[in-house]
């Protein structure tokens, strides 16, 4: 599994140099040539490297902003996509390859969230739908409950006016949560964290993603704030909440990403910055320190559903707290 990075320094040095400069068609095949590009797509992808070569290029004749865009950050995203098992056609819908000035980025889709989510088999239930006006019918500000009544008539609810929108998670072990937003609410979290669409609003553009699909936008934005705020994050799943939005700036031999925030600040990444995964350093510092007082921590980790193996920082603060409090008995025993 690749590893993210969050490198937020300007750097256009690629771990693999190919030495092709330009944009279009000619310079994206081109590099998609270089014996460096074949091998890493082969060693990801086996035998459909060559198809998935063949879909990049369907994408960019597809998309005529992106072949003004660097060829190398177009395959970085692409390959970003390979590394999820995600397919980068656009009429899929479970991630895209979109341009930003001069620059690729990797968006997933609210498809490719619900398909990550499924392959780790503790999802019963996933989904994000529209809200159709006079389809909510109350919220209980305690327990956090949504009571929604849909409209029966399939033709009926298209035309009707949405209000909102809405995820919904079950668990295997029943575990459920909904997570629910006005329009407005939506409206407001895409020109504060999508400069692009900041600029259309302001210019009477539709460059940007969100003008362009907002309602499948709307549809992704609350199923990913329901994943990482209350969801069982995977690997998969943490890292695409990670890379989501972001230009790939270069991907190692090894697997490692690096990543730059073309588009935004980097804001809207830390409302989810829990799902940071903890180091390798971190963890042996926890066991260290749960040996010395002969605590099991692994034990501990199961019982509260953490998954040890894929400690994320929030997990890890969790986790720090429970062997400071044990230490604090036996220290008073």
């Amino acid at each position: 599994m690749a590893r993210v990075k969050n490198d937020l320094v300007g750097n256009n040095n690629n771990s693999l140099s190919t030495g092709i400069n330009g944009t279009g068609i000619p310079a994206l095949k081109s590099l998609l040539a270089t014996e460096a590009i074949r091998k890493q797509m082969k060693s990801l992808l086996g035998d459909k490297a060559g198809h998935f070569m063949m879909a990049i290029v369907g994408v960019v004749e597809g998309t005529p902003q992106l072949q003004d865009c660097e060829p190398q950050s177009i395959i970085n995203s692409a390959i970003a996509s390979a590394t999820l098992d995600l397919p980068i056609e656009k009429n899929l819908g479970y991630a895209y390859i979109v341009p930003y000035k001069d620059k690729a980025q990797f968006q997933m889709g609210y498809k490719g969230y619900i398909q990550l989510a499924l392959r780790s088999g503790q999802y019963k239930y996933i989904n994000s739908i529209e809200i159709k006006e006079g389809e909510l019918e109350n919220y209980n500000l305690l327990t956090g409950e949504f009571n929604f009544k849909f409209i029966e008539d399939i033709n009926q609810r298209l035309e009707a006016k949405t209000i909102g929108y809405a995820s919904y998670i079950e668990f295997t072990n029943g575990f459920r949560n909904t997570l629910y937003m006005t329009k407005e609410q939506v409206l407001a979290h895409a020109e504060k964290y999508s400069q692009s669409y900041g600029t259309d609003l302001k210019k009477g553009y539709s460059n940007s993603n969100w003008s362009k699909n907002f309602d499948s936008m709307a549809l992704k934005t609350v199923l990913k704030l329901n994943l990482s705020k209350f969801g069982a994050l995977s690997v998969s799943v943490q890292k695409a909440l990670q890379i989501d939005g972001s230009s790939i700036k270069s991907i190692s031999e090894e697997g490692t990403i690096n990543i730059e925030y073309v588009d935004n600040t980097n804001e809207e990444n830390k409302i989810i910055g829990d799902i940071e995964l903890a180091t390798t350093e971190d963890k042996l510092e926890l066991l260290r320190q749960a040996d010395l007082i002969k605590f099991n921590l692994k034990k501990k980790a199961s019982e509260l559903k953490i998954d040890f193996d894929a400690l994320t920082k929030k997990d890890l603060r969790i986790l720090e707290n429970i062997i400071d409090v044990e230490t604090d008995k036996r220290m008073e025993d």
